[in-house]
């Protein structure tokens, strides 16, 4: 299994990352820089911008064998974690970044045995799950500066079927507020029905995500947008 991972230095990306390469699979990851990166010898680590077409080719290039599937664990920037800090983008890094990496999963020199997956960690309060978003989220998404990370997300949301087609297994991974406090149990719902937590820890998300992108959870969430809580 060969992982293709964007945004695995990022808070909870980083718990992704490292729990695949606790699986023994095979990983790529596209960052901006790899010096502080640890090396190991089932990673490839390649220098370069998830929004340029051509990094993203090169990266899918760089390991020399199929990528199975693609995470992508980005959020767009803010100062600070306040939600009405300033946000500073880019507007579609989420967007871009998601239809970069899912051309070149279709368009790779070799291609994977069985179907390749996206996984993309989107957020709750994205397409039809606004209607099950409480209201202090629903709030923070119309007044404080989330909201404009929450138009790239939607962005993902209403192209993710057409960037993928028949040709692609997507699961959008539709997290309540992500926390820091280790691995727990998920719990999923589908994209409007409610039940789910007001939290989820950014580790159980990641390895969910992760278990999905490597087909341990069988077709269950393909081609679905998934709540999913602690």
């Amino acid at each position: 299994m060969h992982l293709f991972i964007l945004g695995a230095t990022g808070r909870t990306g980083v718990y992704g990352y490292k729990y695949a390469l606790e699986q023994g699979f095979l990983v790529t990851i596209l960052v901006r820089k790899a010096q502080g990166i640890e090396p190991h010898a089932a990673v490839t680590i390649v220098e370069g911008s998830c929004l340029s077409d051509e990094d993203v080719q090169r990266a899918f290039e760089a390991a020399g064998v199929a990528v199975d599937a693609v995470l992508v664990f980005l959020s767009a920037q803010r100062v600070g974690q306040n939600p009405w800090g300033k946000f500073i983008g880019p507007p579609r890094l989420l967007a871009d970044s998601t239809a970069n990496a899912t051309r070149a999963l279709r368009t790779q020199k070799q291609q994977p045995v069985g179907r390749p997956r996206l996984v993309v960690m989107s957020a709750l309060g994205v397409g039809e799950s606004y209607s099950v978003t409480p209201y202090l989220f629903r709030f923070m998404m119309k007044y404080s500066n989330i909201s404009k990370s929450y138009v790239d997300h939607n962005e993902v949301n209403d192209e993710i079927e057409a960037n993928c087609a028949s040709e692609i297994s997507w699961t959008l991974a539709l997290p309540v507020g992500l926390k820091d406090c280790g691995q727990k149990p998920v719990k999923t719902f589908d994209s409007t029905e409610s039940g789910a937590s007001l939290f989820i820890t950014r580790e159980s998300c990641a390895r969910w995500m992760i278990d999905v992108a490597s087909g341990k959870e069988g077709d269950k969430f393909s081609n679905k947008r998934v709540i999913v809580s602690n």
